[in-house]
């Protein structure tokens, strides 16, 4: 189970770093960022939707790093369930009402929030509950990990995280050509 939590440690680590990155790398991309939460939340009062950008961004750097040390991992789990059952539940909204929303999740985007940004957030939310199981409901064992263990663990989390930061790149690829 060691590996298994190695693998969401990373899968969840670089898709939090990435969009977080992605979020604050440039003024444009942060205020594209903070429109299309304020687009996601029009719900929440004036105040408590301005904080929310900054939130998510601390939010996404906070879980990554303390996914980062393995002491800490179920806390940054913990982060990354809360950030991700928010974002399902402002998407799915967005989806339910028809709302044609660009999401910004990683930066400046043209594609609208779909059942595809669900699918995405799914994944991310099992590999977050699997960590969070993994690492508050087990036995804390010292165990020996093989280095080709983690090895592997290590290439398919990294892997998991390239193929859910390119799911609307794999998914434009299957749009008809209108």
């Amino acid at each position: 189970m060691e590996y298994v939590l190695v693998c969401c440690r990373l899968l969840v680590g670089v898709v939090f770093v990435v969009s977080a990155v992605g979020k604050i790398r440039t003024r444009g991309g942060y205020a594209s960022f903070r429109a299309a939460a304020g687009e996601l939340a029009p719900w929440l009062p004036p105040v408590p939707r301005a904080l929310v950008p900054p939130a998510v961004v601390a939010g996404e750097l906070a879980a990554a790093v303390l996914l980062a040390v393995p002491s800490t991992a179920g806390a940054g789990f913990v982060i990354a369930v809360v950030l991700l059952a928010a974002f399902t539940v402002a998407i799915a909204t967005a989806v339910r009402l028809r709302r044609h929303v660009i999401c910004n999740c990683f930066g400046p985007s043209s594609t609208p929030v779909g059942p595809g940004r669900l699918v995405h957030n799914g994944v991310l939310l099992v590999a977050s509950l699997t960590g969070v199981v993994l690492s508050f409901g087990t036995a804390s064992v010292s165990v020996a990990l093989e280095p080709a263990g983690v090895t592997a663990a290590a290439v398919t989390g990294v892997m998991g995280a390239a193929l859910v930061l390119l799911a609307d790149d794999m998914t434009e690829l299957f749009r008809p050509l209108v």
